[in-house]
């Protein structure tokens, strides 16, 4: 029981560590370009979680999850630079300093985490990361965009992503059934 216990404060400690994934700033309207390279940028720092999830999970469904992100994912950013292409604009690393402070932070926090504990963090960091990208994608991306090839492609991946969601979740009660 203490077992349990334990991990149960290890994780919350590593969530709070973790926070949520891209933050919404209202008031705040980026171009087209900007959108651009925020979304390639946020959606490879979740490849890169997802790979390390691949790797070092202790499940198969954890494992398999991870994989269906990096595949999904991957296609979601060839898609954007293929928007960008169209555009005739360069997309470049994000320069949100916070962003990748986060995603370095999240990545060592993941490998610390043995077993079920890096899977039960992992896929509640997958949660919170897709509903905080599907938020920005439809409060403040969609609404923002003028190009309409950009539009199309932000409303099409924008339930692809509210998925992965869905089945974080399922798999999250999976892992850690209520009482």
């Amino acid at each position: 029981m203490k077992r349990v216990f334990q991990l149960a404060a290890g994780v919350a400690l590593s969530l709070s560590i973790l926070g949520s994934a891209p933050p919404w700033h209202p008031g705040t309207v980026p171009d087209d370009a900007d959108i651009l390279n925020r979304f390639d940028t946020l959606v490879g720092v979740d490849v890169a979680c997802a790979q390390l999830a691949a790797e070092k999970g202790h499940s198969a469904d954890v494992k398999a999850f991870a994989r269906t992100l990096v595949s999904e994912h991957d296609l979601a950013r060839q898609l954007a630079r293929d928007v960008a292409a169209m555009m005739n604009a360069t997309l470049k690393p994000s320069s949100d300093g916070a962003r990748r402070a986060e995603h370095e932070r999240t990545l060592k926090a993941l490998r610390e985490r043995p077993d079920l504990a890096f899977d039960v963090l992992f896929v509640r960091h997958e949660v919170e990361y897709h509903k905080d990208l599907v938020d920005l994608i439809n409060k403040e991306w969609i609404p923002a965009a003028k190009n309409a090839d950009l539009s199309a492609l932000l409303v099409q991946v924008g339930p692809a992503l509210d998925g992965h969601r869905t089945m974080a979740e399922a798999l999250l009660q999976k892992l850690v059934p209520a009482r």
